[in-house]
């Protein structure tokens, strides 16, 4: 919460700096000034008010120009900051706004004479208070406009600065409703050009000036100097928002005083330097005062009585019986010596004047709707049969002044033709004159000869000794015109409707038919004759009278009632938002004929939203629905012919597949027996020196030749021979257990625990014969405690067959290639990286990679099942899914994610 901080008058000199936007000698700042020091007077010889003009009207405010001013300011002021900062109209709080949070954030701050529209940006912040300058300019200009009912056109006069703008959107909003009311806004001109065209003005308009200080060369005006510029060539009155502002020739209006406002600010600065007011600093507005010119009231005729009550009349004569009080006494006996002399005059003139005041205000009733009739109206004596009188709108609309309409002839208005004629005007009068009223549409003509239509409703009166005939003459052209247009649609729609190649019915809301199409009449066998205007919009559709769709439509019927008559047959139509669509078959009334039939139907609504009837077309369907039937039967034959196929297709499959299976046996099988070749060679080989070994070191024993280095040497190359062939066997042993072990596997779907590594490891060791040369080299990267709970069979088969294809098409042609395999634990799915710098796949081949029989060595020993199978183990048995991505010449990058525990 923001403290209040209340200046010090503890010494004698205490400074008050009061900040005017405008200059010294424009009334309306002076007035405030005065105000403000009217009411600090009382703090004499306390304060001191240090007065400073930002002269705003007659140099426009930039930064560059406050920055200035500021640093004046500060120069005059020295060291010791002001204990107030008085802020008179908008330009001067902005300075003061800017002093007070750049240099003094601690002083409050008091505003004159700012917009009202500033109030809640200024209430946010604080110690700030005030008076708006709250003029309604609106109550204003409504209270001139009471004043002068006649006002046809409303001119504004107004310049750029923030206040008039503000008060220019104020009018704006209510100016928008008043209808017949011209407006004219008067900115951006220099004087002389606003003067010339206020003197254009009539003394049925009116002018509102709002403040205006300064025109489009840059002149400076006082609001006194703008004023008297306005009077003196104004030919309408002259309505004003300040009371600087009421000059001669000015006839008032609700006015701001501008000594009020200060004197406001003033109590306020007052009341904060003793102490005596309350967190937050209040913000207030003063009223306008309703002040008005008796001279310029009784110039443009306007009666006092229209006043507020509480109004100030300016220069109004001084009361010649004001002379005669002093003698009151003597002259009220006088008075009432004559009072009964005078009761019996009055008495006696009451009734009479009672009449002539009622004949005035009814007279006066009579111009003013005479006057301000929207249609056109004319008055003619029936014995002379000359015009007595027109309206302004019937001098609008025919453009005959009133000099002139007093010599037309009644059939002067007419555009004689056809049934015009001068005879059928003559006889209108007559029945007017016979039945005292008639209403009738007529073909006028004006006086440039144009032609238009009218309603006029003529009226006979007796007007004191004379009859007369009054007529209202209302333009109806257009109304006319929409009529004939909505004939025309109307034709049009009954055209398009009569030759659409669908039958169509409608209904209205008494369930009568009102339209029936040639081809309902061709479809149904009834024709249009037969049905229009009665209820029987059944007839050639169903047997019996039962009610059609658009009846029900028409009804509002709900659900259960439309299920009732159309049981399973009615849906909500997708390209009608309401209507309902179905089909049915239908048969005439003695079950001879029939046919298959697409209805539709829709509500009708009137401008109001309500159901006015109902509208249904109609399709003969017979010959689609036989089409329909055929091609459901010739379905069904072609669904068993699909699914003999793909048994058979599937049958075939499999032996493919089993065949690619074997074949990767077969060649496992070869790789097995030629890397057993090395071991047992090698047994074989050791074994045979071994048994030549024995044989001569035996000879030696029998014969007594042996020495002690012949045994320690035979024992020798014993144990070396016995070594070799341990070595041997265990090779031959471990390559056939792996043999068994992966035979097992991939013949097999045995699902167990096992490590990664060691799986990809066997596969590598197994299928190393199909390596054509040694300097293709494999890399591995998987973490040796990498296990998984899935089907290693079904894996080792994917992992030959992506090593067979990167042998035989990566590495085709190549002397050397490199394989790498990675894989890594990620959450709950095994990554499983497979590449090679091989020659790629061409783009064409990528999208058919995974396809059954699709290879590019067709007859050279590919049968194009390998990444097929590929694709079905990872995705079907083990879980996962594959991708791949490769470019010719760039290699193959192979992505498999597996999950560690394959799904049951």
């Amino acid at each position: 919460m923001a403290l209040l901080w209340t200046p010090s008058l503890h010494a004698e000199g205490t400074r008050v700096l009061l900040i005017a936007s405008y200059h010294q000698g424009m009334a309306w700042s002076d007035a405030q000034i005065e105000g403000v020091r009217q009411e600090l007077a009382p703090l004499q010889p306390t304060i001191d008010l240090q007065v400073e003009y930002l002269d705003t009207k007659r140099t426009a405010p930039s930064e560059r120009y406050y920055q200035q001013f500021e640093s004046l300011l500060l120069a005059k002021m020295g060291a010791l900051p002001p204990a107030l900062i008085l802020a008179a109209d908008d330009d001067g709080l902005d300075m003061a706004l800017r002093l007070r949070d750049k240099h003094f954030p601690r002083v409050a701050v008091l505003f004159s004479g700012v917009a009202i529209s500033r109030r809640a940006a200024l209430a946010q912040m604080n110690n700030v208070g005030g008076v708006f300058d709250d003029l309604d300019v609106a109550d204003s200009l409504a209270l001139v406009l009471k004043l002068r009912p006649q006002t046809r056109r409303l001119v504004v006069i107004h310049d750029q600065s923030r206040t008039s703008l503000a008060q220019v959107e104020t009018l704006r909003e209510v100016i928008r409703p008043l209808a017949g009311l011209q407006v004219e806004f008067l900115t951006g001109l220099n004087a002389e050009a606003i003067q010339a065209k206020l003197g254009l003005l009539t003394a049925n308009d009116l002018v509102f000036a709002l403040p205006f200080n300064k025109d489009a060369r840059g002149t400076h005006f006082s609001h006194e100097e703008a004023a008297d510029l306005w009077a003196q060539a104004s030919n309408a009155p002259v309505a004003v928002t300040r009371d600087v502002a009421m000059r001669p020739g000015i006839l008032g209006g609700y006015l701001v005083s501008g000594l009020e406002q200060g004197q406001a600010t003033g109590r306020l600065a007052q009341q904060l330097m003793t102490g005596s007011i309350t967190v937050p600093l209040p913000m207030s507005s003063v009223p306008g005062k309703a002040t008005f010119d008796f001279q310029q009231m009784e110039r443009w005729g306007i009666p006092l009585d229209l006043l507020p009550a509480n109004a100030v009349l300016l220069n109004r004569p001084a009361d010649p019986w004001d002379d005669l009080r002093p003698h009151r006494a003597w002259l009220l006996a006088l008075f009432s010596s004559l009072l009964v002399i005078i009761g019996l005059l009055i008495y006696g003139m009451y009734s009479r004047r009672a009449a002539i005041r009622a004949i005035r205000a009814s007279e006066k009733k009579y111009r003013e709707l005479f006057d301000h009739s929207p249609d056109a109206m004319i008055v003619r004596d029936v014995a002379s049969g000359r015009v007595v009188d027109i309206n302004p709108r019937f001098e609008a609309l025919f453009g005959y002044t009133p000099a002139e309409a007093r010599l037309l002839q009644p059939h002067e208005l007419t555009a004689i033709g056809g049934e015009f004629t001068e005879e059928a005007v003559q006889e209108r009068f007559a029945r007017v004159l016979q039945t005292g009223q008639q209403v009738f549409e007529w073909h006028q003509r004006r006086k440039d000869g144009s032609q238009f239509w009218s309603e006029i409703s003529m009226v006979r009166m007796e007007m004191g000794n004379r009859v007369r005939t009054v007529s209202t003459v209302r333009d109806i052209s257009d109304r006319k015109l929409a009529e004939q247009r909505a004939r025309e649609l109307e034709h049009r729609i009954r055209q398009i409707y009569e030759n659409l190649p669908i039958a169509v019915f409608a209904i209205d809301a008494e369930h009568r038919v009102t339209f029936w199409n040639p081809q309902m009449t061709r479809l149904t066998g009834v024709s249009a004759s037969e049905v229009v205007g009665t209820t029987n919009s059944w007839r050639g559709i169903y047997k019996t009278a039962r009610p059609t769709l658009v009846n029900l439509l028409v009804d509002g019927a709900d659900a259960e009632t439309l299920a009732r008559h159309y049981p399973t047959k009615l849906r909500q139509s997708t390209d009608l938002p309401g209507a309902l669509e179905g089909e049915d078959y239908f048969s005439n009334h003695d079950g001879t004929k029939g046919m298959w039939g697409r209805y539709c139907a829709a509500p009708l609504r009137d401008a109001d939203g309500k159901i006015s009837g109902a509208i249904e077309t109609l399709i003969d369907v017979t010959q689609l629905k036989r089409i329909q039937t055929n091609l459901q039967d010739l379905n069904r034959e072609l669904e068993a012919r699909v699914e003999a196929r793909n048994q058979e297709l599937q049958r075939a499959m499999g032996q493919l597949v089993q065949s690619e299976k074997l074949a990767a046996l077969g060649s496992l099988v070869a790789g097995v027996a030629h890397e057993l070749n090395t071991p047992i060679g090698n047994v074989m080989a050791v074994a045979s020196t071994l048994t030549e070994e024995a044989a001569s070191f035996g000879q030696k024993l029998l014969s007594g030749t042996a020495r002690r280095s012949d045994v320690e040497k035979g024992a020798q190359r014993i144990e070396e021979a016995s070594q070799l062939i341990e070595r041997n066997a265990s090779r031959a042993a471990k390559l056939i257990n792996d043999f068994k072990e992966v035979a097992v596997d991939q013949t097999s779907s045995r699902r167990r625990r096992f490590q990664l590594l060691a799986v990809v490891e066997e596969v590598l060791h197994t299928a190393k014969p199909m390596f054509k040369t040694p300097d293709h080299e494999v890399q591995l990267e998987i973490a040796g405690d990498l296990e998984l709970d899935s089907y290693p069979g079904p894996l080792e088969q994917v992992l030959t067959n992506l090593l067979s294809n990167s042998v035989h098409h990566g590495f085709d042609g190549m002397d050397s290639g490199r394989i790498s395999i990675e894989a890594r634990l990620e959450g709950v799915m095994v990554m499983l990286h497979y590449a090679d710098n091989g020659r790629g796949i061409p783009a064409s081949s990528l999208p058919h990679i995974f396809e059954p029989f699709y290879t590019t060595k067709l007859g050279r020993g590919g049968s194009g099942l390998g990444m097929y199978i590929v694709y079905n183990l990872v995705s079907n048995v083990l879980g996962g899914h594959i991708g791949i991505e490769s470019e010719e010449g760039s290699g193959t990058h192979i992505r498999i994610a597996l999950p560690q525990v394959a799904p049951s």
